[in-house]
Formats: C-alpha cells, structure tokens, sequence
C-alpha cells in the first residue's frame, strides 16, 4: 500500500473505479408488512444510501466517486428529476424503484409517479431499472395492489427493452462480518442484492447466511420454497398474469391478430399460464418488454436481545 501513491495515475484511477461497488440506488423509501419491526427495515435502507467506504479513503478516491453522480454530456434534468439518486450516472448500478405503502399519500404518489416518468422522458435513465413487483402487479397474492395507474406502469415498461422486476424481498440479519465470511453484499458496502431467483448456487449462498445468523420469520417461506415446483409455478403464473395484462393494455381497438379477440385470450391465461406460450397468445405479446425477474436480498441488522433486568 506505501508503493501505492507512486503508481502512475491512470493506473490508480483504474485501481479506484474497480474497487467501486455496484449499488442498488433505490428510489423512495422501502414498505414490506412481513419484515417487523418496520424500523429495521429502514434502518437497511439508510445504511444502502450511506456514501461508500472508498469515498472516505482520500481525496483521490472521494473525487472519484464523486464522479459517478455526474450527469453525461448534453444530458439536462429538471431540479427535483429522481432527487433520491446518488452514485450512478456512470456507474454500474440499477435504479430500484420500491413499492409504496399501502396507504400512500397524495404527495407520495405524485413523486413516484413523476419518477417513472422521466424513466419516458429521459432515455439515459432507464438504462438499468428495477421495480418492485407490488408496484407493477404483485407476486404475493395476498399483497395489495398499489394505485399507480395501469397504463402508467405499462407505458413506463414499453419505453425500455428490458426491465428488471424484483418479484420478492428477502431480509437477512447479519452482520458486515458473517456477510463478508461468504463474500456476499460486497462486504456490507452492497447492502441490497438482486439475484435471478433461478441461479441455485447464488441462492444456497444466501441460504447459507441465513442459517448461520439469527434466521429472519418473514424469510422462512421463501427459502422453503425456492427449490419447489410450486415457487416456479408462482412465477409462471405472474408471467401469465402480467401477459394478460399487457394485452389489455395494448389491444383495445380491432384488427386483432385472431378471430377469437384478446379478451378470450386473457381469459386464457389468467386460467391456465402455460397458454403464454401458445402461438394465439405470442401474436399478441409482440412488443412485450423483457422481464428480468430478481429476488431483492437485504442485509438488515441484527436483533438485539432485550435484556430484562
């Protein structure tokens, strides 16, 4: 580390943007009614908006990091666009757009709604989005809907060939050292992690962490689960539903594809899922964005044992 001042700095600005973490920047403050107390849940949110350890390193490495927020050339902004954003414009990160609570004020709502917006409006900043399921169509039935417009969500999806959808969260109460021991969440540093729900050895890694801590109630289905017939049977009934959806919002005016019209269609689908890949139902689905399906793990503290005296 003493020969490290010395190197050319080229060289230590390459050094300095590997080390950068790759972050999920979310946009608005997370609600999940499984994850109790709700405090700690925004406890791990705040801890994933916290600046990164390397931008207190030096001031080489702060005006580094610093530079990932900056916006791309030509690129102008309205003053309040995504004011949630830190540390992406030029980086790897996703932009995470979280579901409401259930019981959202106007205020609230107007802001999300402004936000998917300029996911439309400004091309640069759908270049690797993630939304939260229950503000598309919920996976978990039992989840309430949020009241975001339909055609709004559906218009947000179409702008962008592909969108990541974090079907589910999942919270583990760990510590930065246990998560480190298993090389996950970047060493405490990428506190939220969205993982293809299909890639097994990723999961078990997750899996593992979970056993070996202080096991978080709201994640025991989930991991119980995951490795079922039944969890991808909920998945292709999500698709099936989204599809159905899309068709809805597509095709309200004839010629349709099909003498049958996309009312039978989405009737179709929302009954049986596997219909998704019938030839009827893909002339319909022509257009439809790429859904990149992930599982949200976070990194939430541990519980503290009260201690009755």
């Amino acid at each position: 580390m003493a020969q490290f001042p010395t190197l050319p700095a080229e060289l230590r600005r390459l050094i300095w943007e590997f080390a950068l973490p790759a972050r999920v920047v979310e946009i608005g403050e997370p609600c999940d009614p499984d994850i109790i107390p709700e405090e700690d849940l925004r406890k791990a949110w705040i801890l994933n908006r916290k600046h990164t350890a390397i931008a207190h390193v030096c001031w080489e490495s702060r005006q580094i990091s610093l530079a990932r927020s900056k916006l791309p050339k030509g690129v102008t902004l309205a003053p309040d666009c995504m004011t949630d954003i830190r540390w992406w414009w030029n980086s790897t990160d996703i932009v995470h757009f979280n579901a409401p609570p259930e019981v959202i004020e106007a205020r609230q709502r107007c802001r999300l709604v402004d936000n998917l917006l300029d996911l439309v409006k400004v091309p640069i900043l759908s270049k690797k989005v993630s939304i939260s399921a229950d503000v598309v169509h919920p996976f978990l039935r039992f989840r309430n809907r949020s009241d975001i417009p339909k055609s709004l969500v559906w218009e947000v999806l179409c702008s962008m060939k592909t969108c990541i959808i974090s079907l589910h969260t999942v919270c583990i109460r760990a510590t930065n050292e246990q998560a480190r021991e298993l090389g996950l969440f970047g060493n405490g540093d990428e506190p939220a992690q969205l993982i293809d729900p299909f890639d097994k050895p990723a999961i078990q890694r997750f899996r593992q962490l979970w056993n070996n801590t202080k096991q978080e109630v709201s994640s025991v289905k989930f991991f119980d689960t995951i490795d079922t017939g039944r969890f991808t049977f909920r998945v292709e009934r999500w698709l099936a539903e989204m599809s159905a959806e899309y068709i809805d919002f597509k095709w309200t005016n004839p010629p349709f594809p099909t003498p049958a019209g996309p009312r039978n269609i989405t009737a179709l689908l929302r009954r049986y899922p596997d219909q998704r890949h019938s030839p009827d139902a893909k002339q319909y689905l022509v257009g439809f964005p790429t859904l990149d399906l992930r599982i949200m793990f976070r990194l939430c503290p541990p519980v503290v044992d009260q201690v009755i005296t």
